[in-house]
């Protein structure tokens, strides 16, 4: 995932689609999860791997130009309750590395066939 447009060093082969995710969370034992930090940092995480996850279903490896667009927190310190609301986009992609690209052209298909080739006639 990245803010980026491009992958630095990669190719995009395949571009699938625009991502735009609403995620919300709520506790109430907000003191228990680490306070404020603590549940904002686990909540974020929760969400970077649930668009990762959707990027791989979706067949991709990558999700560039993404942006979290909205984050909302409140909290009631005195009833140990708190809730979230985060909204991020981005394109899910398929990108091959540049190094990958060369190796594979620089391998030439190799012939040994035997008398079992498919299509080979022996007399």
């Amino acid at each position: 995932m990245t803010p980026l447009s491009f992958i630095p060093g990669a190719k995009i082969t395949k571009y699938l689609g625009i991502i735009n995710m609403f995620f919300i969370r709520e506790t109430t034992s907000l003191r228990e999860e680490g306070g404020v930090s603590g549940f904002l940092h686990a909540f974020i995480a929760e969400v970077f791997a649930m668009v990762r996850a959707h990027v791989a279903a979706l067949g991709g490896n990558a999700v560039v130009s993404y942006i979290m667009k909205q984050c909302v927190f409140m909290e009631n310190p005195n009833k140990n309750q708190a809730q979230c609301l985060i909204n991020v986009s981005g394109d899910a992609v398929v990108f091959v590395r540049e190094s990958e690209l060369e190796v594979v052209s620089t391998q030439q298909p190799t012939a040994n066939c035997q008398s079992s080739c498919p299509g080979e006639v022996t007399t």
